[in-house]
């Protein structure tokens, strides 16, 4: 019956790793939204006014990856593996879809994106061995 008791070592380094990722992109896009925006692989902004709104929405999009980031490491450092397991996996859809609306947009980019959301989905199977116990029986 798998523990859900403190995440293994390995298991640990590599969700602070996903979890400082969120929180490095969290927080370039809530500080500087305009300088961070090119990263997410979209078009810039052509009018003020859109560059406005553009700016809020990538403020927006910064919380949410702040509270990702947050979550990710709260669980992992201060909660358990289970709930750990399943925010990496959460956060990597996140990472998915953000890929997707990219390429929805400009046609190309998603691995930006995709890179690292495999990497949460990867960590959480691979370094826990899989036996996170997200389905268990007890």
């Amino acid at each position: 019956m798998p523990s859900s008791g403190s995440p293994p070592k390995l298991f640990r380094i590599l969700a602070t790793l996903f979890g400082t990722i969120f929180l490095g992109f969290g927080t370039a896009y809530t500080l500087y939204p305009r300088a961070a925006c090119p990263s997410l692989g979209l078009p810039a902004p052509t009018t003020p006014r859109d560059a406005d709104i553009v700016d809020a929405i990538m403020i927006l999009f910064g919380a949410k990856d702040l509270f990702v980031g947050a979550s990710i490491l709260a669980a992992t450092w201060l909660g358990n593996r289970r709930v750990a397991g399943l925010l990496l996996v959460l956060g990597s859809a996140c990472a998915g879809v953000d890929g997707w609306a990219v390429k929805g947009m400009s046609g190309e980019g998603e691995w930006n994106h995709w890179g690292y959301g495999g990497g949460g989905y990867g960590g959480y199977g691979g370094a826990d061995g899989g036996d996170a116990g997200l389905i268990s029986q007890h």
